[in-house]
């Protein structure tokens, strides 16, 4: 619709891409876009890639990462912290919705093996979605309600990232990925799997780790060694603090984003 408008009033128009859903893009649109004047900014060059190869034009495609901005903490006195911060083992936490593109029964396949290895944690689930019900059946089966807790949705993740040794992301379709960066700000150390934008925060090994989705085996090394291996948490800590202020700025993200209005609008600086 706000394609429509942009045309019927002869204004320039910006569209965010920001998922892989492009099933509705078909060539009587793509025509009817190269009709007005409209650029796109894509929230990863994974995206970018992706609609351009549906026939968007690449040369109106701007790459733009989402800038990671910090958030007060806000009234805790009702929240469910206190259940991270007196749990004494290693906490794992996962934020984000609980959908099948998230791979959260692959992050679960790998934390049993976890607990077969005799190591004191707990998996903390904090969002919300359709898969909810089925993932907790899906832990039943795997005999581990003790060591998994389930949160809904909350406003506040932060405050319940601060609480954990180590954020996980293993999704199976993922346009970017801003929950590493809220993580890397607290200090987090991070594991995502290679899919979509997420290796365009995570640089293995410098500030967090990377894994194949699906490859139980390797994400349960990678768990394990981030939990015990405190030279390497150090370096990966470090690393996401870094990556954060150079490249994921809130600076960076409003310069370029004006550059693209600027540009729309014919203004000149």
């Amino acid at each position: 619709m706000g394609v429509f408008v942009a045309k019927s009033l002869s204004i320039p128009c910006v569209s965010h891409l920001r998922t892989f859903n492009s099933y509705g893009l078909n060539g009587s649109k793509i025509s009817y876009a190269k009709k007005i004047k409209i650029n796109y900014i894509a929230i990863s060059e994974k995206i970018n890639r992706h609609w351009a190869e549906k026939g968007l034009d690449s040369k109106k495609i701007d790459v733009i990462y989402n800038a990671c901005q910090s958030i007060e903490n806000g009234d805790l006195r009702n929240s469910d912290v206190s259940v991270m911060s007196e749990y004494d083992g290693y906490k794992i936490i996962f934020v984000g919705r609980l959908t099948g593109c998230k791979g959260i029964p692959f992050l679960l396949k790998s934390f049993e093996q976890i607990i077969i290895n005799n190591i004191n944690a707990k998996l903390f689930l904090v969002g919300d979605g359709e898969e909810k019900n089925k993932l907790k059946e899906y832990v039943s089966g795997l005999n581990m309600k003790r060591h998994v807790v389930f949160f809904d949705y909350r406003s506040n993740p932060q405050a319940f990232m601060r609480q954990a040794e180590l954020l996980v992301l293993p999704s199976r379709e993922e346009g970017f990925g801003r929950v590493l960066l809220e993580a890397m700000e607290e200090g987090i150390p991070v594991i995502g799997t290679k899919v979509g934008g997420i290796p365009e925060i995570i640089e293995h090994g410098v500030n967090g780790l990377l894994v194949d989705y699906g490859d139980i085996e390797t994400l349960k090394r990678s768990i394990i060694k981030i939990l015990k291996d405190n030279s390497l948490r150090e370096k990966i800590i470090q690393g996401g603090y870094e990556t954060v202020n150079s490249k994921f700025c809130v600076e960076t993200y409003q310069e370029k984003l004006e550059n693209i209005y600027d540009t729309l609008l014919g203004v000149t600086n």
